[in-house]
């Protein structure tokens, strides 16, 4: 189905907030909670960990519900509505950093990370499966996908850029450090509130005419329901393609959120640059993503996404590695990593969501139901997963290298180690995503088979799977929704 350009535009816009609460928990987050809020660094890593571990719970429920609720509104706009203004509100409450002990301080943040985790989870599985639902069109998802990723730079800039700019220019007002966190907190969370509701209230293609609300049936519970998702779930990841999707994510959102988290770390410490230089160095970042979305778009429609996606992550890594042994130590250089490593960013978020939208089409030719939502809520699960390690191990790191966030010299030993973050670990993480992704098997080719057989089931006519199977590769001997629902 081929897309109006309002309806892309529309799509494009609620990435605003995807991206914007992403890089400012995965930037300033276990800066905020160490140098401002005044947290141990490996008790700060902690609670950022216990929020995306909590996130990946959070994602089968959202998945499972926006996969089977039925409403005049569609499926999935009903779950960006709802979290709109709880986005705007927790946001503001996690950049504050209360006058208390150290115990109350802990809890205090552990409670507004669990709630910020929440709330992101609440829409970002329903917004990525909706662009599933919008369009079928092999090449249409990659462009759908480009104009998200624009939006996802402009999120870039209210998550990752604006916070030091706004932080500076508080502070020269005479403003506490608390006092300009709490600012970029609100700051943050009314924009990305503003960008789900622009989206959702826009965007009408699901909407249904003469809505006849369904005859109300007994609900089965959530808690009830844990065995049969279970199962879903179980089932889905018999599929080699959801299973390299997973992998993949994995080790590349475990440098995203590495080099993402350390960069401000390194700027300032090793490099001794002031806000104002930081925040140039992270609006460069953000415009070179923009600028590859032509170049990534242009050269996915004349290959298949696998091969630019696996090809463009591999070399950025070994770069990447490479920069380590000439030194971070130059203007120059430092540039070049952030060049590097903004063109694997765009890479990964341009093309990894319209993969996992085709895999939507091959688990539907396969159970006979369309579960966009469960099948991005296990891709989410690996996201938040990642996050949690990445932060984990960065909190862990930098407390292992003697780290200190009181010091305004840091000891070399913690120095070289906030380089091996910013350059050696994102980079080998690169290129085991390369590795993993030589795995996968969709193709143009291929997808375009599978939608053809969905078309012809939904004609009526009979399709054989026992080729898609072998083409496809699954596990084991993949069970038939009726087995599902026995």
């Amino acid at each position: 189905m081929k897309l109006s350009f309002k309806t892309k535009l529309s799509y494009g816009v609620g990435a605003v907030c995807d991206n914007a609460l992403y890089m400012l928990a995965g930037t300033y987050l276990l800066l905020f909670l160490t140098t401002v809020a005044g947290v141990n660094p490996a008790i700060a890593g902690t609670i950022s960990a216990i929020g995306s571990f909590w996130e990946a719970l959070c994602a089968p429920v959202v998945g499972f519900k926006s996969d089977s609720v039925i409403t005049r509104f569609g499926r999935r706009k009903p779950f960006l509505l709802a979290a709109a203004f709880p986005v705007a509100i927790i946001t503001s409450l996690l950049f504050t950093a209360i006058d208390a002990s150290q115990t109350v301080k802990i809890i205090y943040d552990i409670v507004m990370v669990l709630m910020y985790w929440t709330c992101f989870s609440s829409f970002f599985v329903p917004y990525l499966a909706w662009g599933s639902d919008l369009t079928d069109d092999y090449n249409e998802r990659t462009v759908l996908r480009s104009f998200a990723y624009v939006f996802n730079q402009v999120g870039m800039c209210v998550g990752m850029v604006l916070p030091t700019i706004v932080v500076d220019y508080c502070m020269n007002l005479g403003k506490t450090p608390q006092q300009a966190w709490q600012i970029v907190g609100i700051m943050v969370g009314v924009c990305g509130a503003a960008a789900l509701l622009i989206c959702a209230l826009t965007i009408k293609n699901d909407d249904i005419k003469n809505f006849v609300k369904p005859k109300k049936e007994k609900k089965q519970s959530f808690i009830k329901a844990i065995p049969s998702i279970l199962k879903e779930y179980w089932n889905i990841l018999k599929l080699k393609p959801i299973r390299v999707i997973i992998g993949a994510s994995l080790a590349y959102l475990i440098a995203n959120i590495t080099f993402s988290s350390d960069r401000v770390f390194f700027m300032t410490f090793n490099m001794g640059l002031g806000e104002a230089t930081i925040s140039a160095v992270l609006m460069m970042i953000t415009l070179a993503g923009v600028a590859t979305v032509p170049f990534i778009s242009k050269l996915a429609t004349k290959a298949d996404k696998k091969d630019v996606f696996k090809n463009v992550l591999g070399i950025c890594g070994i770069l990447m590695i490479a920069s380590k042994f000439i030194g971070v130590d130059s203007m120059a250089v430092l540039i070049a990593v952030c060049l590097i490593y903004a063109l694997a960013n765009a890479c990964y978020w341009q093309l990894m969501p319209s993969m996992i939208y085709d895999v939507c089409e091959v688990e539907e030719l396969i159970s006979g139901e369309k579960r966009s939502g469960a099948v991005i809520s296990l891709q989410a699960l690996s996201e938040s997963v990642s996050i949690a390690v990445g932060l984990q191990m960065l909190g862990i790191i930098l407390e292992a290298a003697g780290f200190d966030s009181d010091a305004a010299v840091q000891s070399d030993t913690a120095l070289a180690w906030v380089e091996n973050s910013l350059v050696v670990i994102p980079g080998a993480a690169m290129v085991c995503v390369a590795l993993i992704m030589r795995k996968f098997t969709i193709t143009k080719e291929l997808f375009n088979k599978v939608k053809d057989a969905l078309e012809r089931r939904k004609r009526g006519e009979d399709v054989s799977i026992d080729e898609y199977l072998s083409l496809i590769h699954i596990s084991e001997a993949h069970e038939t929704e009726a087995d599902l629902v026995c």
